[in-house]
């Protein structure tokens, strides 16, 4: 005879948690019975221990509390709720008791953010009704707190290109920043803008996004994990990394641009012309990753309207920015810009800009010759001393 299995029985939910804060023990002795029978409750004497307890406690769902607390009082203990940047707290229902005749009183904690008002003299049934009415409301609205953000995480990749969506890639970017700026190295912000050639007759309706996205997950394919990426706009991708140097900049966006001018980027048949701006913390170390990002696509959009193959990018003291090329402003160049250029193997950019940063180095060069100078007698007499001595 086979045995039936019975399975356990079901946990019960836990029962919401309702704080009392009453130093009087009228309030919370006539309330308490019932209240005991619907939620599980937790009393305090004072505003400080309820602080305390709204602070550490997470699971609490209404706060209840007297006006005339010891330590903080109902009104400093509701300014404190509703001034905390904790967003919990922040929007935690509050239910002040007042005296029958205290108009005033109430008011006032209206003013200061308090949900609702009872009083003294009234009857748990109608607390109990009241209760019931907040934790239904702060259940629902934490409840689509968690459905948005799980909306939120599931937003933070398009699965069309499998690049960051624009705003985890800002935060993901603050991030990089802080760690720059604590370990005193640097973050660059490659913008790519995205040109399209294809064959006119062999285009259909959804062709260039489609295209675009091939372009996209080409992006995603050829920066490295600890690198980030991003859709920035239609025909605009963003690459954030960290660097050790702007000849490493210019290599990384110069790869990435022969990655993506690639035949096959976005198809057979469609050629890919790219325009690139770079922005760098070190230009300006107080910007945040949204401003470099802006930034980045700023220059983008310049070299495309002037249809410049140079990646544009400012100097690295922040100055204005200019394209790399022959025909950047005089101020756009500055000996560290200068020097990465050699090492990338761009050296024919610096020569139209050799009086500037002779300008530049100037103090620099009297400098040594002022040190050799110096240095040349004290050598020479000390080769004096090592020389041969004529005994008399």
């Amino acid at each position: 005879m086979a045995t039936e299995v019975v399975p356990p029985p079901a946990a019960a939910a836990p029962r919401p948690r309702i704080l009392v804060a009453d130093d009087t023990r009228i309030p919370r002795s006539n309330f308490a019975p019932q209240l005991r029978e619907r939620f599980d409750l937790r009393a305090v004497s004072d505003g400080e221990a309820a602080w305390q307890a709204v602070l550490l406690d997470s699971s609490i769902r209404v706060l209840v509390a007297e006006l005339a607390l010891p330590k903080l009082d109902g009104f400093e203990l509701l300014t404190r709720v509703r001034s905390s940047k904790v967003q919990r707290i922040r929007d935690l229902p509050v239910i002040v008791i007042t005296g029958d005749n205290e108009t005033a009183e109430r008011e006032r904690a209206a003013g200061l953010g308090a949900t609702d008002s009872i009083r003294k003299a009234a009857t748990g049934a109608e607390l109990l009704a009241r209760l019931d009415v907040l934790v239904r409301l702060s259940t629902t609205r934490d409840q689509l707190a968690d459905s948005q953000a799980s909306l939120e995480s599931a937003r933070t990749i398009d699965p069309d290109t499998e690049l960051l969506s624009v705003l985890f890639f800002d935060k993901q970017v603050e991030k990089l920043i802080s760690y720059a700026r604590r370990n005193l190295s640097d973050v660059a912000l490659i913008c790519v803008r995205v040109e399209l050639s294809m064959p006119q007759s062999e285009s259909w309706e959804g062709e260039i996004e489609q295209r675009i996205k091939l372009v996209g997950r080409a992006v995603a394919a050829s920066i490295r994990l600890e690198d980030l990426g991003t859709r920035s706009d239609r025909f605009e991708f963003c690459v954030a990394t960290q660097t050790s140097g702007l000849s490493g900049i210019l290599r990384f966006a110069a790869r990435l641009r022969k990655v993506l001018e690639n035949i096959d980027a976005a198809g057979p048949g469609v050629e890919v012309w790219t325009s690139i701006g770079v922005a760098t913390l070190s230009e300006e170390l107080r910007r945040g990753g949204e401003e470099l990002r802006v930034l980045a696509q700023r220059r983008a959009q310049q070299a495309q309207t002037n249809r410049s193959r140079r990646i544009v990018l400012g100097s690295a003291e922040g100055m204005a920015p200019g394209a790399l090329d022959g025909q950047a402003e005089e101020g756009s160049m500055d000996i560290n810009l200068a020097l990465a250029l050699i090492r990338a193997g761009r050296p024919t950019e610096v020569v139209p800009h050799l009086a500037r940063l002779l300008e530049q180095v100037g103090p620099l060069l009297r400098l040594v010759r002022q040190q050799q100078a110096a240095q040349a007698p004290q050598a020479a007499g000390d080769d004096a001393d090592d020389g041969p001595r004529v005994l008399r």
